[in-house]
């Protein structure tokens, strides 16, 4: 183990980075929890925005052929005035609606062919451009998107309607051989594409459900390891009291019976704790053992050396007492990071920086592999549980791929 004062893994080193006035006194709990909570609210509106990147292209899309079926019904030829009006209100109706054609798939298909059918019943079918692409859009929302038996129905109201358009310009034969075209092409495109999509969706379901329960077990341990390492010091605390209690003579009334107070009050949060968080215990229960801490880094590394995975430590800046929460998760996120590495990153090498900054603790772990890390590992927790002992506290992670080769793990805490 080394020790020097190099500088700081984050140029925001010495001064917290993320809110500071949220971040109180290390026994706030207040703003610990304020700040854990905005930090999820946060990663929540980042899911939400990215789910509506798709419903903008949509809106996008619709505007764009909107306008475009505008311009050319009103500048293009070969029409009459009462077909260019029709064209370009009803025509709007269809490109409008590819912008909720994700939303309500099946209304907007029977839209489009309804429109189309009227369309081909008094002029004939539609010859622009932008009205097929629009109804092009729409079907295969209807094809790819909307449920079974709204498919079913939807796709038999479209065909009458084309039938009954049979009564205009279009033969019966050709709105014959639409129908089945549009038909087969339909189906085909559902079995193909819609399948697919659906089994991406579950995927992509059966993955967040993976994450959450990591976070979920992953929460349930963290709450185990702090209430451990907080009943450790209440126990102290209403052993002292109790003690002192005892020594004092019969002239300090007042004091013993603050003292005695102080004891009550411990041995009944010790109580309410026990019972509490003895909900979050697992059915075969944790090993009975002093929770880790900053001083314990140099007996892992070296049991990952024996591992097999070449390690180096380094601690800059003084060395001084911190809360026991963020010593339990400073050890945890190193343990983790370098199980990652032992799993994930083949023939490689990997190094531990601690620094000791002003108001905060930084660590560094790196590794030149050339695997990946996993975002969830096996045991439920790896990248899930960092974030969350992270955000439990109001610090940052980073986390990704280098671009020399390997991955890093960089984390600040705030103390304050």
């Amino acid at each position: 183990m080394a020790s020097s004062a190099g500088g700081a893994i984050f140029a925001s080193a010495d001064r917290l980075i993320f809110r500071p006035p949220l971040i109180g006194r290390v026994a706030d709990d207040r703003a610990a929890a304020g700040v854990y909570l905005d930090r999820m609210r946060t990663r929540l509106a980042h899911l939400r925005r990215v789910r509506l990147n798709r419903l903008q292209i949509d809106w996008l899309l619709a505007g764009a052929l909107t306008l475009g079926l505008e311009l050319e019904t009103w500048v293009g030829g070969g029409m009459a005035f009462r077909e260019r009006l029709a064209s370009a209100l009803l025509g709007a109706t269809v490109t409008a609606a590819v912008a909720v054609r994700r939303l309500y798939p099946a209304s907007v298909g029977l839209i489009a062919g309804f429109v189309a059918a009227l369309l081909s019943a008094v002029w004939g079918p539609p010859s622009l451009v932008f009205w097929g692409v629009a109804w092009i859009c729409c079907m295969y929302g209807l094809a790819v998107w909307a449920a079974p038996r709204r498919f079913t129905w939807s796709m038999a109201a479209i065909t009458l309607a084309t039938f009954a358009s049979a009564a205009g310009p279009v033969s019966l034969s050709n709105a014959l051989q639409f129908s089945v075209i549009t038909l087969v092409v339909m189906v085909l495109v559902r079995r193909v594409v819609g399948d697919r999509e659906r089994r991406a969706q579950l995927a992509e379901r059966e993955r967040d459900l993976a994450a959450r329960e990591a976070v979920v077990e992953e929460r349930a341990r963290i709450a185990r390891e702090l209430h451990d390492a907080i009943a450790h010091n209440v126990s102290m605390m209403v052993v002292q009291a109790g003690a002192e209690r005892r020594v004092l003579d019969g002239e300090r009334g007042s004091t013993r019976e603050v003292l005695a107070t102080i004891e009550r009050v411990g041995r009944g949060a010790l109580t309410e704790m026990r019972r509490l968080v003895g909900m979050l215990r697992s059915d075969a229960g944790d090993p009975l053992a002093p929770q880790p801490g900053l001083d314990d880094l140099p007996t892992l590394v070296g049991q990952v050396r024996e591992a097999g995975l070449p390690v180096q430590f380094q601690v800059e800046g003084e060395r001084r007492e911190l809360p026991v929460g963020i010593e339990l998760s400073a050890y945890r996120i190193v343990q983790e990071a370098l199980t990652n590495a032992l799993k994930h990153a083949g023939e490689a090498h990997a190094s531990v920086r601690v620094h000791y900054g002003a108001d905060s603790l930084e660590l560094e772990i790196v590794d030149d592999g050339g695997g990946a890390a996993a975002p969830v590992s096996n045991g439920g927790h790896g990248l899930v549980g960092m974030r969350e002992r992270v955000a439990l506290y109001g610090g940052r992670l980073d986390a990704g791929r280098r671009p020399s080769g390997g991955f890093a793990v960089r984390v600040l805490l705030p103390i304050r």
